[in-house]
């Protein structure tokens, strides 16, 4: 991944808590701008936990098409079981009023689970869609989704937003790693040098990647090896490129207490539009179906 240059200004431990977001099970049709994750437990080792199978939100979603021919293929397509990753990110893009939306299009599957999806926001100015795994084909917006007894578990959401002042989102922290204190610099290869902080129980690693913030927090008392997580993102990010922010992107990386399930929210800005990514899944599986984003 290509450096460039940083536009953060101010120490991170003045924003970060403005940037912490994320709930466990599926994720709401809003981004999250404060307050700790309600997870539950895991490490960075850990193919991390599905969350809560019930949305919280409605998945039904208009086909937003004029046309009665358009209506039906969308009809058809939302009723067909889709047994195949593409096909359901095709189904999903092939609903959306704003066809000029970005998808993810991969997806960390374990052999012999399928990809599922439900709409839960569909304008031309606001998309988020929730993302299921399991063990058999579903259709678009499968009410199984919604039922209160569902085991379906839920995989990631994702959501394009367009905002007035994006910038009043509160979702990316403002951060200097330019001129590192030794005692709080660590070495996270390539070139790449991280900034180590403790705060209310808390211990947290932040470096820039060009306009991406990278950082994990975790409880202090867990004494989780942070730089290992980083290393491995930093060693990723070598030979895989995320998407590429006009403006800033932040990768934010949060482990509950007893460092056993963790919660990743990437967020970038383009324009007035803000992508975001929530995942359960570790920060490696996150990073990977944010790369697959087009």
């Amino acid at each position: 991944m290509k450096k460039q240059s940083i536009w953060m200004t101010i120490p991170v431990t003045t924003a970060v808590v403005l940037a912490l977001a994320g709930c466990g099970g599926p994720d709401s049709n809003q981004p999250s701008t404060s307050g700790q994750p309600s997870i539950t437990t895991g490490s960075e080792q850990t193919q991390s936990g599905s969350g809560n199978s019930a949305s919280s939100d409605d998945s039904s979603a208009s086909t937003g098409k004029d046309s009665t021919a358009n209506s039906s293929t969308n009809e058809s397509t939302t009723h067909s079981e889709l047994s195949d990753v593409d096909e359901v990110v095709k189904a999903v893009r092939n609903e959306l009023k704003n066809q000029d939306v970005s998808l993810p299009t991969t997806f960390p599957l374990a052999k012999g689970q399928y990809l599922g999806a439900a709409i839960t926001t569909n304008t031309i100015d606001a998309s988020h869609v929730n993302f299921y795994t399991g063990d058999k084909p579903t259709t678009l917006n499968d009410p199984s989704f919604t039922k209160s007894n569902s085991k379906t578990p839920w995989l990631a959401s994702y959501e394009v937003k367009t905002y007035e002042n994006p910038d009043q989102t509160e979702l990316f922290p403002q951060t200097d790693v330019q001129n590192i204190p030794k005692d709080m610099s660590v070495d996270l290869g390539h070139g790449i040098k991280g900034m180590v902080e403790g705060a209310a129980g808390s211990q947290y690693l932040t470096w820039q990647e060009g306009r991406w913030t990278l950082q994990i927090r975790s409880v202090s008392e867990d004494q989780m090896n942070n730089p290992g997580i980083a290393k491995k993102m930093v060693e990723y990010l070598e030979s895989h490129t995320l998407p590429a922010p006009k403006d800033k992107g932040f990768v934010n990386v949060q482990y509950a207490s007893g460092g056993k399930s963790v919660r990743v929210a990437i967020s970038w800005q383009d324009g007035k539009r803000i992508h975001q990514l929530k995942t359960d899944q570790v920060p490696l599986d996150a990073l990977g179906m944010v790369v697959s984003v087009k």
